[in-house]
C-alpha cells in the first residue's frame, strides 16, 4: 500500500495555497496575537491526528491492529519481557488503555502477562503483584509484517520534506523535548 504522495506533489499543493505568514515571527512573550489554532499543542495534536488517520491506521487496518495494539506491540518487541509501568511509561500511553489493549492482545494471542509474585507482609501481598509483559511468537510474526510497511510509510511522507527539512524537524522535536520534558524512559534503561 502507498499513499501516492511525492516530494513533487506537497510542492504543488504548497504552491498553490496562498502562505499565510507565521504568527510566531513575532511573537511576544505573554503570546498575545496567538490564536488558539496558532498553538503549538494544536498544531502538533492536529499534524498527529492527520497521521495517524491517513498514514498508520490504513496499513494497520490490512492487518487488522488498532494503533494502540500497533504502538504496544512494537514497544514489546522492543523491549521485551518488560514490567507494565515500563511499558505504560515507554508507550506515553494511558494505564486504562495500555490494560485494556494488553487483555485484547493476550486473547488474541500477540503477548503474554505474568504477574510475579513478591513475598512479604500480608499487606504487600494484598497489592497488587507487578506485572511482566513479553511478545509470544504470534506477536512477533505479526510485527515483522507490519514493520515493513510502516517503515515504507513514515519514509514516504518524511521524504516529501529535503534533507535540511528533515535534519531541522528532527533537532526541532528534541529540542523541544528536552526543553519541557520527556516522560519516556531512556532506550538503555532497565526495569
Amino acid at each position: 500500500m502507498t499513499l501516492g504522495i511525492t516530494r513533487e506533489n506537497v510542492l504543488k499543493k504548497r504552491k498553490s495555497k496562498q502562505a499565510r505568514p507565521c504568527p510566531w515571527l513575532t511573537l511576544s512573550r505573554n503570546g498575545s496575537g496567538l490564536n488558539v489554532e496558532d498553538f503549538l499543542t494544536f498544531r502538533l495534536t492536529r499534524l498527529s491526528n492527520a497521521l495517524r488517520t491517513n498514514l498508520t491506521k490504513p496499513y494497520l487496518e490490512e492487518f487488522a491492529v488498532s494503533v494502540p495494539e500497533w504502538r504496544l506491540l512494537a514497544m514489546i518487541t522492543r523491549f521485551s519481557p518488560l514490567r507494565f509501568s515500563e511499558l505504560t511509561s515507554r508507550s506515553s500511553m494511558d494505564k486504562g488503555q495500555v490494560s485494556r489493549t494488553l487483555r485484547l492482545m493476550t486473547k488474541r494471542g500477540l503477548i503474554k502477562m505474568k504477574a510475579l509474585r513478591q513475598r512479604g507482609t500480608q499487606a504487600t501481598e494484598a497489592l497488587a503483584a507487578p506485572v511482566v509483559v513479553s511478545i509470544t511468537a504470534s506477536g512477533k510474526a505479526l510485527y515483522k509484517s507490519v514493520l515493513p510497511v510502516a517503515r515504507r510509510q513514515q519514509a514516504e511522507i518524511l521524504m516529501t520534506l529535503s534533507d535540511s527539512e528533515r535534519v531541522s524537524l528532527y533537532e526541532t522535536l528534541d529540542r523541544l523535548l528536552a526543553t519541557i520534558g520527556d516522560n519516556a524512559l531512556a532506550d538503555d534503561e532497565v526495569f
